[in-house]
């Protein structure tokens, strides 16, 4: 690569953008000769012509417009370069790394990290679904610096610290063919004892430690919200499960919603965002954690 490459791209793209070369040179703070010279270095070593010069204003050619895309993209490059050092120099986040709990609301997630990196286009986010216990594994392994998780009893205090970043509501449901879902609202308790119930867990969970949500007289359990999804959707099972997981295919008419009269409240889902005392998360990564609980309470509308 020739070294004055950058230079001369950065005059090519200032005459691109202001239409002319003396506007390019007032711009770059240059003379115009400056500006046509490093403009016709640039030509000369690629031995294409990027602008026609025939008319009153310089205008792009077939190759002109080629290279300024090209162009736009390295200079793009170089403000992220520009940033990254500017974040290291300042001891900022340079490099995110979250393990989120498989259920966690992607859509949710997703409309913070789009405004994270609006803030910080800089940022390297990486972000890897899990299970509940594998978060913390995770976590406590150094591999990720935050874990997005449900805030449930049993979770180490001992080195870890974090804060509350969303809720999420249960809802019974099943499929419209469904014996529950032919019920009338209010049916008892007992009427969920009869027929399989559906759970997302680890296989190997011990069903002592399992929550009032699981009647444990006939339990299939899987490991993804995926296939518990898909499995109440085809009619052989009912299950508890989360609102953000469930709501298009309630609001489609693929999944019905079940009403219990022992069961008023599914249940709230609190989740949070947890580190180890001593790796606290930056300025990028606080501000995902704000833009989470702020979208949380003010959902983004649907794209």
């Amino acid at each position: 690569m020739q070294p004055n490459l950058v230079d001369q791209l950065e005059v090519f793209l200032a005459i691109a953008e202001t239409g002319s070369f003396s506007a390019a040179a007032k711009r770059l703070g240059r003379a115009v000769s400056a500006v046509t010279y490093g403009l016709g270095n640039l030509e000369s070593h690629y031995q294409i012509t990027l602008f026609d010069r025939s008319g009153y204003r310089p205008r792009l050619t077939e190759e002109g417009h080629a290279l300024l895309q090209d162009a736009e993209i390295i200079f793009r490059r170089i403000d992220r370069l520009n940033a990254r050092i500017s974040a290291l120099r300042n001891n900022a986040d340079v490099e995110i790394r979250i393990a989120v709990d498989a259920g966690f609301d992607h859509a949710l997630l997703g409309a913070a990290v789009a405004d994270l990196m609006a803030e910080f286009p800089h940022v390297n986010l990486r972000l890897k679904t899990v299970h509940e216990a594998s978060a913390m594994t995770e976590l406590q392994a150094g591999k990720v610096q935050i874990a997005l998780l449900p805030l449930q009893a049993g979770l180490p205090g001992k080195g870890i610290d974090g804060r509350d970043i969303a809720l999420a509501q249960h809802r019974i449901v099943a499929a419209p063919g469904h014996p529950l879902a032919k019920l009338p609202d209010g049916f008892p308790l007992s009427a969920l004892d009869d027929h399989r119930q559906i759970i997302v867990a680890d296989p190997e969970i011990d069903m002592r430690r399992l929550d009032y949500r699981v009647h444990i007289t006939d339990v299939m359990i899987v490991d993804s919200y995926e296939m518990q999804i898909e499995l109440i959707r085809r009619g052989i099972v009912w299950g508890f499960a989360l609102t953000h997981h469930v709501r298009a295919d309630v609001a489609a008419g693929r999944l019905r919603e079940l009403h219990c009269a022992a069961v008023e409240q599914p249940g709230t889902l609190r989740f949070g965002a947890v580190w180890l005392v001593k790796t606290p998360p930056g300025p990028a990564a606080t501000r995902l954690l704000d833009l989470i609980s702020h979208h949380s309470t003010h959902p983004a509308p649907a794209y």
